[in-house]
């Protein structure tokens, strides 16, 4: 990042006044360095692993931070809020968040305490933070937390990946006792949903899979058995990814593949994350005028429309294996079915779409 003018340093002398100002910055910046942090830690504690921050009594939380059980990366945060009169719980994941229309599992020190059901949490504030609010829920949650040393998180994401988030639960006892001298009033023993923080309506399923974007064992597949252009390259780095929820565990990605112009072709692919799961390339009919139908796993002028389960693609002019069409199929069971197909009844008219016949189904 280039500095601002105005941060530039220059070996001018300092006048007087600026001298004053000089000095009265240079007190500040002393009197910060002498007391600041001791006035910050009336308001931030550690206990154990957890932190207690309380800059009002009305803002006053104890979190940790929590790793994957796999990688180890600190992708998670657990939280708990004072509220009004009794405490929040919330969980947090930096990455991929449980998906909202399945249970969660919570296990201390390996016992399974609650599967937490989807009508038990909800998002408060943002999208990313997850609360309990089921009261007897979360009053068996805190009695297992208060007395554990380590708490296992499993769940699924919205693509059905599974997720193993794990916390240390020491300190927490103390760091509740002090939140409870904290914030006069606070009944620590009990969780409530929050009162602090607007409830949010749950996003959908197609927003948070197009929020994780495209998985790695797709990007990998892509990289190993396709001519396609890397996805790192200019002209495709900026071009759009259609991505289609087909079902809880099914879920389509069309990645480009080359750049000709306005017009991207694409290579897709679909993701089971089921029981036996796996990526299977896709292919798909094309009817020229020269050849019949043909199979295809490039398509042009890609799109998915969730609202219909449509897939759509379109391809004016003539390249080296058609004549140009406009197709659309929809997803069944385990496969594309083709709905409709326009094209040109002769090469020559590729580039001139209001000439085109339907296809198929034939009339």
């Amino acid at each position: 990042m280039f500095p601002h003018p105005d941060a530039r340093t220059t070996n001018r002398p300092v006048a007087p006044r600026q001298a004053g100002v000089v000095l009265a910055a240079g007190l500040l910046a002393f009197c910060l360095q002498a007391f600041g942090p001791a006035a910050s830690r009336a308001h931030a504690e550690t206990f154990g692993d957890w932190q207690l921050d309380c800059s009002s009594r009305d803002n006053c939380q104890l979190t940790t931070t929590g790793v994957e059980e796999q990688s180890g990366q600190p992708l998670y945060t657990l939280a708990l809020r004072a509220g009004k009169a009794a405490l929040s719980l919330s969980f947090s994941a930096g990455r991929a968040r449980p998906d909202d229309t399945r249970a969660m599992q919570w296990e201390v020190d390996g016992t399974l305490v609650h599967v937490l059901r989807p009508e038990e949490f909800a998002p408060f504030g943002d999208i990313d933070h997850l609360y309990v609010t089921d009261a007897a829920a979360g009053d068996r949650l805190l009695a297992a937390l208060r007395g554990g040393t380590r708490l296992r998180v499993s769940y699924l994401d919205a693509v059905a990946d599974a997720h193993d988030a794990v916390f240390s639960l020491t300190g927490l006892t103390a760091g509740l006792q002090a939140l409870g001298g904290a914030a006069s009033g606070l009944d620590t023993a009990r969780l409530a949903a929050p009162d602090a923080v607007p409830a949010l309506a749950r996003p959908s399923r197609r927003e948070i899979v197009t929020a994780l974007g495209i998985p790695y064992a797709v990007l990998e597949r892509h990289a190993r058995t396709s001519d396609c252009e890397s996805t790192d390259s200019a002209s495709i780095a900026n071009a759009e990814v259609p991505v289609g929820v087909l079902g809880n565990a099914s879920t389509l990605y069309a990645i480009p593949c080359t750049v000709s112009g306005n017009a991207v072709t694409y290579r897709l692919y679909m993701r089971d994350s089921g029981e036996i799961g796996g990526i299977e390339t896709l292919a798909f009919a094309l009817h020229d005028p020269r050849f019949g139908w043909v199979g295809t796993d490039l398509l042009t002028g890609v799109a998915y429309d969730h609202d219909r389960g449509l897939l759509t693609a379109e391809h004016v002019g003539r390249s080296d294996r058609v004549c140009g069409y406009r197709a659309a199929w929809r997803w069944q069971d385990y496969a594309f079915v083709l709905e409709r197909f326009e094209g040109p009844a002769e090469c020559r008219d590729a580039g001139n779409p209001g000439r085109w016949t339907q296809v198929f189904p034939s009339k």
